[in-house]
């Protein structure tokens, strides 16, 4: 589950090449009013600072030479990839991946490694004590669509890995292991905590986030104490989106028609076809994709809880496994439909809940009354609104107490460290985010994703452009990634995990 998109005023994207850092005080000549700057995000002149100390440090200039390394021959970095592919990992089903990362995250050098009830893998790289935790996360599950009995093999070719959650979110578990090499390389001593954490079943409502935070919040992980929780997901190097996801709802929609299947006055059973479940379901489901779903683009994370985007939907319904009966000879008496529902708020969430009851009522009501072609028989109808799973945190109702999306200072450091590193206006937004995000709000945690559509090509040579193809076939076994999409992510949280988590004798002010 990916999104890249901005609510408040962000950067244009342009295609020019850039060989150095660029100084803020060009934001003219980029063609960005102070005005729209100073709308991103807020001041973090202080943060760039702390974090430009930390880029002259030794051991984080070493680091950062090892990621160069890593651009110019990945041929490791390729190979991590692949060993992730390759082992199986649809969403709640993902003990082989968990295995392949934790052995991954034991090969380069942790010791404090663990796979959790629900298949997260937690890795900690302990600091001197001193500082706050910062937890990079990712998380490593696919879209169930294909048989575990039939393994897809993941192949590299021309600067693309080819794999079923190749580029969502396998690059973000890549990035997180060349991360942790380049620290291990560097020998850099930080005074927190860093984690590496690789999250289970975000495809499938983000279980594994919640499990997490649950288990961590607060005796572990306190954001209030300073502890920092940022995701990867290949694109970054310009700032911080810190909202949670849209809610989302699993809910079903059950139709019940029991009658008498005998003829009167006959033995055995009517084989003619009557009016049942199904009828009445697909009357319903007319209705419910006319007059409930949203025509416009599906861009609930381009959406933050009071703005809008012109033209943009403003909630998500999907209509998805219709459940008839179990056998093919007779008419069915129950039939259901799973709905997957998205909308930013709960009072927008209750009215789709209310649209869809009222329909299914009014489709029950026509059963009843008038009855269905062939035969316009009216038998008894009755239905059942199921919400099965849900999942996020509605960020104006029920907002995390004492949290502010924009002014606090995990944003401000990850927003300082795309500029330390790249010179465009740093930017904060409180859109909508990452997947898991979602239900690490719910837990309690304020989860931020890195963003930006930066592509580093090495040596000082970048652009703040993310190539159309970069990420191809999503959710499907044709998805595939350049590799080239990786580096600015890698780069923007190594600066961001060490200056935030601090390192011995480096102010922090």
């Amino acid at each position: 589950m990916r999104s890249n998109a901005w609510v408040v005023a962000a950067p244009s994207r342009r295609k020019s090449k850039s060989w150095a850092r660029i100084p803020l005080l060009l934001l003219a000549a980029l063609g960005i009013s102070a005005q729209a700057a100073a709308q991103s995000a807020p001041d973090v002149s202080k943060e760039l600072t702390v974090v430009k100390r930390h880029m002259d440090t030794p051991q984080l200039k070493s680091a950062l030479a090892f990621i160069e390394d890593q651009i110019a021959n990945p041929a490791d970095v390729v190979q991590d990839w692949l060993g992730v592919c390759n082992a199986l990992g649809p969403s709640h089903d993902e003990i082989f991946r968990a295995r392949q990362i934790y052995k991954m995250f034991r090969i380069y050098g942790l010791e404090d490694v663990y796979i959790d009830d629900l298949y997260n893998v937690v890795a900690v790289r302990r600091g001197t004590g001193k500082g706050p935790t910062v937890v990079l996360n990712a998380h490593h599950d696919n879209v169930p669509i294909w048989p575990k009995e039939q393994p897809v093999n993941a192949f590299e070719r021309n600067g693309r890995i080819y794999c079923p959650a190749g580029g969502d979110d396998i690059p973000g578990v890549v990035q997180l292991f060349t991360v942790l090499r380049s620290m291990q390389q560097a020998k850099l001593q930080t005074e927190g905590d860093v984690w590496f954490v690789t999250f289970s079943g975000e495809e499938t409502g983000s279980p594994g986030a919640l499990h997490f935070a649950r288990a961590h919040y607060p005796h572990n992980l306190d954001w209030k104490k300073g502890d920092a929780f940022v995701q990867l997901h290949g694109g970054a190097g310009e700032g911080a989106t810190t909202g949670s996801g849209p809610i989302v709802t699993r809910a079903t929609l059950r139709i019940f028609t029991p009658f008498e299947r005998r003829v009167e006055d006959s033995p055995g059973a009517d084989r003619r076809w009557r009016p049942h479940a199904v009828d009445v379901l697909a009357r319903a489901l007319v209705r419910i994709r006319t007059e409930v779903s949203d025509p416009r683009p599906d861009c609930l994370r381009c959406v933050g809880p009071k703005e809008g985007v012109a033209g943009r939907a403003e909630h998500y319904v999907n209509i998805s496994m219709i459940e008839g009966s179990p056998v093919v000879n007779r008419p069915t008496s129950e039939a259901a439909v799973r709905i997957d529902l998205r909308a930013a708020t709960w009072p927008a969430m209750r009215k789709l809940y209310d649209q869809i009851k009222k329909i299914a009522d009014d489709s029950c009501t026509e059963y009843k009354t008038k009855g269905f072609a062939p035969l316009f028989i009216k038998d008894r109808c009755d239905y059942l609104f199921d919400v099965n799973e849900v999942y996020g945190r509605d960020p104006v109702n029920d907002k995390i107490p004492g949290w502010d999306p924009i002014n606090n200072p995990q944003a401000k450091f990850v927003a300082a460290a795309a500029t330390a590193l790249y010179g465009f206006p740093p930017v904060i937004n409180s859109g909508q985010g990452c997947g898991d995000c979602t239900n690490l709000y719910q837990g309690g945690l304020p989860g931020m994703s890195f963003r930006g559509e930066v592509t580093d090509y090495g040596k000082g040579h970048f652009v703040q452009d993310t190539p159309d193809d970069a990420r191809q076939g999503g959710h499907d076994v044709t998805e595939s990634m350049s590799v080239l999409a990786l580096w600015a992510g890698i780069k923007h949280a190594l600066v961001f995990a060490v200056s935030y988590a601090g390192q011995p004798g480096v102010p922090r002010n």
